[in-house]
């Protein structure tokens, strides 16, 4: 019998640790964006903005690095400011600062499928 409670006892225990785990990793997956940074890198690869979704901290930095052979930029969506990286060619990078607080939508110029969002908090 003590070892049956034993037994459920070590059990319980170890589906409640399990428990915490999954809930902290799937909060944390849930958004990409998460807690905002002072920075932020962000890889254009196989004509994906890969974490297109980032934030960062008022005066913070997002910089697209471009991995991809094909040319691409990181746009507002509006086509005008507040941002554009201009052309980016494989292996050119751009860091752009965020000084007002804001969600800022993007695309490639050239590849409108490309999309992601800044927000500035």
């Amino acid at each position: 019998m003590r070892l049956f409670i034993l037994v459920l006892a070590v059990g319980a225990v170890t589906l409640s640790a399990c428990g915490d785990d999954a809930d902290d990793s799937s909060s944390a997956s849930s958004s990409s964006t998460g807690a905002a940074k002072d920075a932020f890198d962000v890889k254009i690869s196989n004509f994906k903005f890969v974490t297109p979704d980032v934030a960062v901290k008022t005066g913070g930095t997002v910089t697209w690095t471009n991995d991809d052979s094909a040319a691409h930029t990181a746009t507002d969506d509006k086509g005008a400011a507040p941002f554009d990286t201009g052309t980016l060619n494989q292996g050119d990078a751009k860091k752009v600062t965020f000084s007002k607080p804001g969600t800022y939508a993007y695309i490639c110029a050239f590849h409108p499928f490309m999309k992601g969002t800044v927000t500035v908090q």
